[in-house]
């Protein structure tokens, strides 16, 4: 691992010794009557072209631009994903009650992890990812507890 890998794994341990959560994920309110429909944002299409631009074997952007992107290597990344969805599930994928499919693992991860390295609010990654803010802070509160469970030092 280089400076980058290791600064990053740092900061994930240092939140293990706080006293108390970082941040506290809002509850949000569910369907209720009057409310406005879902806006379908298309999560399936950005996820394959995710999934094309960097991790297809034969992906558009080489390994210096991912690196340069996501701060870390592709496959330091994979790991962590793996990691992280086989200790919480919420990382998988799954349908929702319309039967669309819900965001990917690498979809959840990219969006905590971009929030993370480029200190980033969570409503950036609607541009990017199609992913709301609620949606992306949850990913992000989840991602930074799997990953202190799984990879902190006992």
């Amino acid at each position: 691992m280089d400076n980058d890998d290791e600064m990053m794994l740092q900061l994930f341990t240092e939140e293990q010794n706080a006293q108390a959560p970082f941040f506290i994920v809002p509850r949000r309110g569910g369907s209720k009557p009057g409310k406005r429909r879902n806006i379908n944002m298309h999560r399936e299409a950005d996820a394959m072209l995710l999934d094309a631009d960097y991790f297809n074997d034969e992906a558009n952007h080489s390994p210096k631009e991912f690196r340069r992107r996501f701060r870390m290597n592709k496959e330091l990344f994979l790991k962590i994903v793996h990691d992280v969805r086989e200790y919480d599930t919420y990382f998988m994928a799954k349908r929702d009650c319309t039967g669309l499919w819900g965001f990917t693992s690498i979809q959840k991860c990219t969006a905590a992890m971009r929030c993370l390295a480029y200190e980033a609010p969570p409503d950036t990654s609607n541009d990017s990812l199609r992913m709301v803010e609620s949606t992306c802070t949850e990913s992000l509160y989840r991602f930074c507890r799997a990953v202190i469970a799984v990879f902190a030092k006992d």
